[in-house]
Protein backbone atom coordinates (compact mmCIF):
# COMPACT_ATOMS: atom_id res chain seq x y z
CA UNK A 1 0.00 0.00 0.00
CA UNK A 2 1.26 3.50 -1.19
CA UNK A 3 0.26 6.60 -0.21
CA UNK A 4 1.54 9.39 -2.60
CA UNK A 5 2.91 12.21 -0.87
CA UNK A 6 5.43 15.14 -1.60
CA UNK A 7 8.57 14.98 -1.28
CA UNK A 8 8.01 11.31 -1.70
CA UNK A 9 5.83 8.43 -1.51
CA UNK A 10 5.34 6.34 2.16
CA UNK A 11 4.95 2.83 1.64
CA UNK A 12 2.52 1.45 4.69
CA UNK A 13 2.82 -1.87 3.95
CA UNK A 14 5.47 -3.81 1.67
CA UNK A 15 5.28 -7.70 0.72
CA UNK A 16 2.68 -8.73 3.08
CA UNK A 17 1.74 -12.23 2.71
CA UNK A 18 -0.78 -13.07 5.32
CA UNK A 19 -3.67 -15.43 5.98
CA UNK A 20 -6.09 -15.45 8.60
CA UNK A 21 -8.25 -18.46 9.13
CA UNK A 22 -11.71 -18.41 11.49
CA UNK A 23 -10.84 -19.86 14.84
CA UNK A 24 -7.34 -17.96 14.89
CA UNK A 25 -6.57 -14.49 16.81
CA UNK A 26 -3.76 -12.89 15.66
CA UNK A 27 -2.66 -9.36 17.02
CA UNK A 28 -0.27 -7.15 15.18
CA UNK A 29 2.51 -4.65 16.34
CA UNK A 30 5.10 -2.41 15.56
CA UNK A 31 6.67 0.47 17.25
CA UNK A 32 5.77 4.20 15.13
CA UNK A 33 4.13 3.99 12.32
CA UNK A 34 4.68 0.49 11.15
CA UNK A 35 1.08 -0.02 9.12
CA UNK A 36 -0.94 -1.39 11.56
CA UNK A 37 -4.32 0.02 10.64
CA UNK A 38 -3.41 -0.04 7.19
CA UNK A 39 -3.35 -3.66 7.08
CA UNK A 40 -6.41 -4.05 9.16
CA UNK A 41 -8.14 -1.56 6.73
CA UNK A 42 -7.07 -3.71 3.75
CA UNK A 43 -8.65 -6.48 5.26
CA UNK A 44 -12.03 -4.56 6.24
CA UNK A 45 -12.46 -3.78 2.16
CA UNK A 46 -12.14 -0.10 3.74
CA UNK A 47 -9.05 0.50 1.43
CA UNK A 48 -7.91 -1.40 -1.57
CA UNK A 49 -3.78 -2.30 -2.13
CA UNK A 50 -2.45 0.25 -4.28
CA UNK A 51 -0.69 -3.55 -5.61
CA UNK A 52 -1.12 -6.98 -4.85
CA UNK A 53 -4.54 -8.39 -3.62
CA UNK A 54 -6.50 -9.17 -0.77
CA UNK A 55 -8.66 -11.92 -0.99
CA UNK A 56 -11.36 -12.16 1.10
CA UNK A 57 -13.40 -15.62 1.90
CA UNK A 58 -17.22 -15.39 1.09
CA UNK A 59 -19.73 -13.51 3.34
CA UNK A 60 -20.37 -13.71 7.03
CA UNK A 61 -22.19 -16.44 8.80
CA UNK A 62 -25.97 -15.45 8.09
CA UNK A 63 -26.86 -14.07 4.26
CA UNK A 64 -26.21 -10.48 4.18
CA UNK A 65 -23.95 -10.42 7.28
CA UNK A 66 -20.41 -8.87 6.88
CA UNK A 67 -17.48 -10.29 6.38
CA UNK A 68 -15.84 -8.44 8.87
CA UNK A 69 -16.86 -6.09 11.16
CA UNK A 70 -14.72 -3.83 13.88
CA UNK A 71 -14.84 -3.64 17.41
CA UNK A 72 -15.29 0.02 18.25
CA UNK A 73 -12.41 1.31 20.66
CA UNK A 74 -12.52 2.42 23.40
CA UNK A 75 -14.77 -0.76 23.99
CA UNK A 76 -14.86 -4.09 25.96
CA UNK A 77 -16.95 -7.14 26.04
CA UNK A 78 -20.30 -5.18 24.85
CA UNK A 79 -18.45 -3.82 21.89
CA UNK A 80 -17.12 -7.16 20.83
CA UNK A 81 -21.06 -8.76 21.12
CA UNK A 82 -22.41 -6.07 19.41
CA UNK A 83 -19.98 -6.58 16.45
CA UNK A 84 -20.28 -10.65 17.13
CA UNK A 85 -24.26 -9.89 16.71
CA UNK A 86 -23.50 -8.93 13.40
CA UNK A 87 -22.48 -12.48 12.10
CA UNK A 88 -18.94 -11.75 10.65
CA UNK A 89 -16.62 -13.90 10.05
CA UNK A 90 -14.03 -11.73 10.98
CA UNK A 91 -13.20 -9.24 13.90
CA UNK A 92 -11.00 -6.45 13.94
CA UNK A 93 -10.20 -3.91 16.69
CA UNK A 94 -7.31 -1.45 16.55
CA UNK A 95 -5.36 -0.37 19.28
CA UNK A 96 -7.25 -2.93 21.44
CA UNK A 97 -7.91 -2.41 25.11
CA UNK A 98 -7.16 -5.35 27.85
CA UNK A 99 -10.83 -5.53 28.14
CA UNK A 100 -11.43 -5.84 24.44
CA UNK A 101 -8.60 -8.11 23.85
CA UNK A 102 -10.02 -10.84 26.37
CA UNK A 103 -13.28 -10.03 24.62
CA UNK A 104 -12.15 -11.27 21.41
CA UNK A 105 -9.84 -14.40 22.71
CA UNK A 106 -13.37 -15.19 24.17
CA UNK A 107 -15.56 -14.67 20.73
CA UNK A 108 -12.52 -16.50 18.65
CA UNK A 109 -13.32 -19.36 21.01
CA UNK A 110 -16.91 -19.56 21.66
CA UNK A 111 -18.03 -18.60 17.71
CA UNK A 112 -15.23 -19.71 15.89
CA UNK A 113 -14.64 -16.36 14.20
CA UNK A 114 -11.29 -14.97 13.27
CA UNK A 115 -10.38 -11.87 14.67
CA UNK A 116 -7.27 -9.68 14.15
CA UNK A 117 -6.60 -6.36 16.54
CA UNK A 118 -3.59 -3.83 16.44
CA UNK A 119 -2.10 -3.25 19.88
CA UNK A 120 1.11 -1.49 21.87
CA UNK A 121 0.57 -3.52 24.65
CA UNK A 122 2.22 -6.97 25.53
CA UNK A 123 -0.07 -7.75 27.85
CA UNK A 124 -3.09 -7.57 25.06
CA UNK A 125 -1.32 -9.04 22.25
CA UNK A 126 -0.50 -12.35 24.84
CA UNK A 127 -3.83 -12.88 24.31
CA UNK A 128 -3.86 -13.50 20.68
CA UNK A 129 -2.70 -17.08 19.40
CA UNK A 130 0.24 -15.40 17.72
CA UNK A 131 1.61 -12.24 16.83
CA UNK A 132 3.13 -10.48 14.01
CA UNK A 133 5.48 -7.59 13.92
CA UNK A 134 5.33 -4.90 11.34
CA UNK A 135 8.30 -2.52 10.86
CA UNK A 136 7.85 0.36 7.82
CA UNK A 137 5.00 -1.50 6.65
CA UNK A 138 6.83 -5.26 6.19
CA UNK A 139 6.85 -7.77 8.53
CA UNK A 140 9.47 -8.28 10.34
CA UNK A 141 8.84 -11.14 13.07
CA UNK A 142 6.30 -13.34 14.11
CA UNK A 143 5.71 -15.39 16.98
CA UNK A 144 2.95 -17.84 18.16
CA UNK A 145 1.92 -18.74 21.48
CA UNK A 146 4.28 -16.11 23.20
CA UNK A 147 3.82 -14.33 26.88
CA UNK A 148 4.14 -10.62 27.17
CA UNK A 149 8.20 -11.02 28.21
CA UNK A 150 8.91 -12.70 24.70
CA UNK A 151 6.40 -10.59 23.46
CA UNK A 152 8.23 -7.57 24.54
CA UNK A 153 11.77 -8.59 23.12
CA UNK A 154 10.45 -9.38 19.71
CA UNK A 155 8.71 -5.89 19.89
CA UNK A 156 12.33 -4.36 20.85
CA UNK A 157 14.04 -6.32 18.21
CA UNK A 158 11.70 -5.54 15.40
CA UNK A 159 11.93 -1.90 15.85
CA UNK A 160 16.35 -2.15 16.05
CA UNK A 161 15.40 -3.79 12.44
CA UNK A 162 15.35 -0.41 10.78
CA UNK A 163 18.38 0.79 12.51
CA UNK A 164 20.45 -2.32 11.38
CA UNK A 165 19.17 -1.84 7.79
CA UNK A 166 19.66 1.85 7.45
CA UNK A 167 23.66 1.04 8.55
CA UNK A 168 23.82 -1.29 5.56
CA UNK A 169 23.63 1.16 2.51
CA UNK A 170 24.21 -2.61 0.31
CA UNK A 171 20.97 -4.18 2.17
CA UNK A 172 18.18 -4.77 -0.68
CA UNK A 173 15.41 -4.44 1.49
CA UNK A 174 16.64 -1.03 1.94
CA UNK A 175 14.50 2.26 0.79
CA UNK A 176 16.31 3.59 -2.33
CA UNK A 177 15.07 7.29 -1.83
CA UNK A 178 16.18 7.00 2.09
CA UNK A 179 19.46 8.97 1.88
CA UNK A 180 19.28 9.49 5.83
CA UNK A 181 23.17 10.28 6.84
CA UNK A 182 25.45 6.62 7.43
CA UNK A 183 27.17 7.19 10.88
CA UNK A 184 29.97 4.48 10.36
CA UNK A 185 30.52 6.68 6.78
CA UNK A 186 34.41 7.72 6.97
CA UNK A 187 33.36 10.90 5.00
CA UNK A 188 30.89 12.72 7.92
CA UNK A 189 34.11 12.58 10.06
Amino acid sequence: MVYETRPRAVYALRNVSLVVREGVFLAVMGDGSPGKTTLLRCLSGEIQPSSGVVRRGPGGGDRGAPLASWVPEPGGAGSVAAAVALGPRLLLADEASEESGAALRRAVKGHGVAAVMSTSAPTVAARADAVVFLRDGGVVDLVAGAGPEVISDCLERSGRVREDRSRDPEDPSRDPDDRSPDPDDPSLS
